[in-house]
């Protein structure tokens, strides 16, 4: 990254607290964190698109 994140930038960040099991159980999906994440994603639609991506970590 060259530049210094401002105010049109945009970060969503998702945290799962629990594990995966639990959200399958209770959501019906393992995906609710990514679903929840593109979510943010969308409501921040028009921020920096040029780096626009996504990473998972365990």
């Amino acid at each position: 990254m060259t530049e210094i994140i401002k105010h049109e930038c945009g970060i969503a960040m998702v945290r799962l607290l629990k594990p995966l099991s639990y959200y399958q159980k209770k959501y019906g999906s393992y995906l609710y964190g990514l679903n929840k994440l593109y979510l943010l994603m969308e409501k921040q639609h028009n921020r920096g698109q040029e780096g626009a991506g996504l990473a998972c970590v365990k």
